[in-house]
């Protein structure tokens, strides 16, 4: 169901801004009531572990009726780090669950606790606490790195950007699954925003990998390989994802536009590598139906901050048709040994 606003020049700001959060942001997001949480308890009838959501389907019996809940945790990648395998869960297990209930689809959670028979606790988001007195908890911290791996990478230290870097920023919502009244956007960008459907448009369900810039904008792993003298790849463990930058320039003007533009590089210094993209061919900007014109350009510097173990990040969006003025992002990576990028292998739940 899509919700229907008038724009008028004036109004149409105030518009976006009234519609309720779930219409404004990817459904595993905002679609919940994190206000009040829900346990259900009942038996595992299905396990659907693979990126890019985790889904538990659980029947419980509630007054005298069979009720099939849907629990959606948290991608394959997270849990793999924190710990979790999909072989803790199994068809016909008994279990008591608790999470944030849908606003918006019926008998549906975001599953943040599953307590297994064994009395094992299950913690499949970023909460670190036990909910259920007294059991084990699986879940808390990151799972530990293999020693081997560990070494090789300390011994790449001194290879600047040439490594793995893990996720470092903060922020608790991602500017991706961000409403519109995150961005300086114009009044026809608003209007497309209130046209978009969470579930109808967003290709992402469908294990469509986003274009730039959504792409850049993962809470996974990235790396950087010098393939020749004349190009470096931005392999992106989500989405298995590989961006190509080129050093020397190239045609752009015969490249046909691609979700991934033309990326051309060069180094500033030695520790920042500056990155212009034209040519971008993807209708959204985010992953909550801000949209791109083909007009679009994106200016990126990535620079080594060996001191404190960082990759630091600026992105500068300009684009006339959607944004009132450039928007600009900085975020930042983290050096950890012995992180690497894993296949993501996203697959669509049935």
């Amino acid at each position: 169901m899509r919700l229907t606003c008038r724009f008028e020049l004036r109004a149409a700001a105030a518009c976006l801004l009234a519609l309720p959060v779930p219409v404004l942001a990817h459904h595993s997001q905002a679609e919940y009531d994190r206000s009040r949480t829900v346990e259900i308890q009942g038996e595992i009838v299905e396990v659907f572990w693979r990126n890019p959501h985790v889904l538990v389907k659980v029947a419980a019996t509630e007054n005298g009726r069979r009720t099939v809940w849907e629990l959606e945790g948290s991608s394959v990648s997270s849990q793999l780090r924190r710990g979790l395998s999909g072989d803790m869960l199994q068809v016909g297990d008994s279990v008591r669950v608790a999470g944030y209930p849908s606003t918006s689809r019926q008998n549906h959670m975001m599953l943040n606790h599953l307590l297994l028979p064994s009395g094992v606790e299950l913690l499949l988001r970023t909460t670190r606490e036990p909910r259920f007195s007294g059991s084990q908890a699986v879940g808390t911290g990151s799972a530990a790195f293999d020693e081997a791996k560990v070494a090789e990478a300390q011994a790449q230290e001194a290879q600047g950007i040439f490594r793995v870097w893990t996720w470092g920023d903060a922020e608790p919502e991602l500017w991706y699954f961000s409403g519109p009244e995150r961005f300086p956007l114009t009044v026809s960008a608003l209007a497309a925003v209130e046209e978009y459907d969470q579930y109808e448009d967003n290709p992402m369900m469908q294990c469509v990998p986003p274009g730039m810039p959504a792409l850049i904008g993962n809470p996974y792993p990235v790396t950087f390989v010098q393939v020749d003298d004349d190009m470096i790849e931005m392999r992106l463990e989500e989405f298995d994802s590989v961006r190509t930058i080129h050093l020397n320039g190239g045609p752009e003007a015969d490249v046909e536009p691609s979700p991934l533009g033309y990326s051309i590089g060069r180094w500033e210094d030695e520790d920042t590598l500056v990155v212009e993209t034209t040519r971008i061919d993807t209708r959204y900007f985010n992953r909550v139906g801000v949209p791109l014109s083909p007009d679009v350009e994106l200016d990126e510097r990535f620079t080594v901050n060996e001191a404190a173990g960082r990759l630091e990040y600026e992105l500068v969006v300009t684009d006339p048709q959607i944004f009132t003025e450039p928007w600009v992002w900085r975020p930042y990576w983290e050096w950890v040994p012995g992180e690497e990028i894993r296949a993501y292998q996203c697959a669509v739940a049935r």
